[in-house]
């Protein structure tokens, strides 16, 4: 064994998220630079203010379908000669289309950004949404939906956002579209959709790595030219379920295993109780030692892990535990995580929440270690209409909230009798457990 004297645990060092170099082009998009000496390899991303509300009802898909199909050719380089030009800069490129926005990612070496930016911006302005290039990105969407329709983890969400949203809300339906939606989409649509939504007005701009001294320049001069035109984006409100909390359950047959969430929609990050409700999520299952972990898979041992945390929208956000466990004991797990979260009940205490706390002003520094991560985070910001400033103004509430403060919050907004509880197992074994528990559930059918 080792004669070394153990060493001391210093306290952490002073950590702060970067904050950007901001201006505006004359078209009306931001620009946030982040500026990173260590960094060599740039993230640049382009926040679209196109939500996927802005599609039509009978062709939900149709922004994934739009951005998947960006950078497969443009009218200046068509087919692969556009792709040839991104390779041979050493750059990859990548997009989504989200509740909140279209995000446009660029990935590049430092020494090539000022020839990237021209061939981004070439994407974004000028795809030519080439008919073969639509085709087959909708085929590959439809496999997509049939291959996650046989996962019950992907099921087991499908159907919780079902639960939790009201029925015409689109949070409650498949972010990238589904099967009747999907395949009616065709090159005309994305075309049109592309006129009239990706426009530079509510758009931001942001690039984080070691940037050169004329960044400024280099955007501008590579999205001066992009003109407005369209409509702006109108962005959907999320709604509750109006029917109120369901219990529902997906058959799965002779299935040995139940994937478990239970959630409701709760306050989005403005309202002023967001740092402690994050605090106690962390608490109650945040962590490796929280909650819902300590007793469903360290005292009773019915699941490998249980995680349960807020998922910030545009106007709302969703708490929900995750957990999968066996078939037997699923019912069980359901009920005592039902119990665990009645904070009102079972305050936390003064050491959950130093640890929480502690956990989380920690780990944040780790998260955010490369150019992609703060880029990615400052995407999320600015699709929600956030202000690049919010993640540290959110550390200081973090680090002064009070335990008294989150025990508060959590049973204000996340009360037992309003979470709805969906399971995705076997509804022949698992209907009686849950009513043996006192949980009356209905099966349900989810269209794919």
């Amino acid at each position: 064994m080792s004669q070394l004297p153990r060493p001391e645990v210093a306290d952490a060092h002073p950590w702060a998220f970067p904050e950007p170099h901001e201006f505006s082009l004359g078209n009306g998009a931001r620009v946030w630079l982040y500026d990173l000496p260590s960094q060599h390899v740039i993230s640049a991303q382009v926040v679209l203010d196109v939500p996927v509300s802005c599609e039509p009802a009978a062709l939900e898909g149709l922004a994934t379908i739009a951005v998947r199909t960006s950078d497969e050719g443009s009218i200046d380089h068509p087919g692969a000669e556009l792709a040839e030009l991104v390779e041979g800069l050493g750059a990859i490129y990548s997009g989504a289309a989200t509740q909140s926005s279209t995000i446009c990612h660029l990935e590049v070496p430092s020494t090539r950004l000022s020839g990237s930016l021209g061939l981004l911006a070439e994407i974004i302005t000028r795809p030519a949404h080439d008919p073969a290039d639509v085709e087959r990105q909708v085929a590959l969407r439809l496999a997509q939906i049939e291959q996650s329709m046989a996962r019950s983890s992907s099921v087991v969400q499908l159907a919780f956002q079902r639960a939790v949203f009201g029925p015409g809300c689109r949070e409650g339906r498949p972010t990238a579209g589904r099967m009747a939606t999907v395949a009616e989409i065709g090159r005309d649509d994305v075309v049109a959709f592309h006129q009239r939504w990706w426009r530079p007005d509510g758009a931001t701009i942001i690039l984080a790595g070691a940037l050169p001294t004329d960044a400024d320049r280099l955007v501008t001069d590579a999205f001066e030219g992009w003109l407005p035109s369209g409509e702006r984006a109108f962005h959907e409100q999320p709604r509750p379920n109006p029917a109120g909390p369901q219990i529902w359950v997906v058959d799965r047959p002779g299935a040995v295993q139940a994937d478990i969430q239970i959630g409701m929609v709760t306050p989005d990050r403005h309202d002023p109780r967001w740092a402690a409700l994050e605090v106690a999520a962390c608490a109650v299952g945040g962590s490796f030692a929280s909650r819902l972990n300590a007793v469903l898979r360290e005292e009773l041992g019915y699941t490998y892990g249980a995680h349960a945390g807020f998922r910030p929208l545009r106007g709302a956000s969703t708490f929900v535990v995750r957990t999968s466990c066996r078939t037997e004991v699923a019912a069980a797990a359901t009920a005592e995580a039902l119990r665990l979260l009645d904070v009102a009940a079972a305050p936390f205490n003064a050491d959950e929440i130093a640890d929480a706390r502690t956990y989380l002003l920690g780990v944040a520094p780790l998260h955010f270690q490369t150019a992609d991560a703060i880029a990615d985070q400052a995407s999320t910001l600015a699709g929600a209409d956030m202000p690049a400033t919010w993640v540290n103004t959110h550390q200081r509430q973090v680090a002064a909230v009070s335990t008294e403060q989150v025990n508060r919050a959590f049973a204000e907004v996340v009360r037992p009798a309003q979470l709805s509880v969906v399971l995705c197992g076997d509804a022949g074994r698992l209907l009686n457990d849950l009513t043996s528990v006192g949980l009356e559930a209905e099966v349900v059918e989810l269209e794919a």
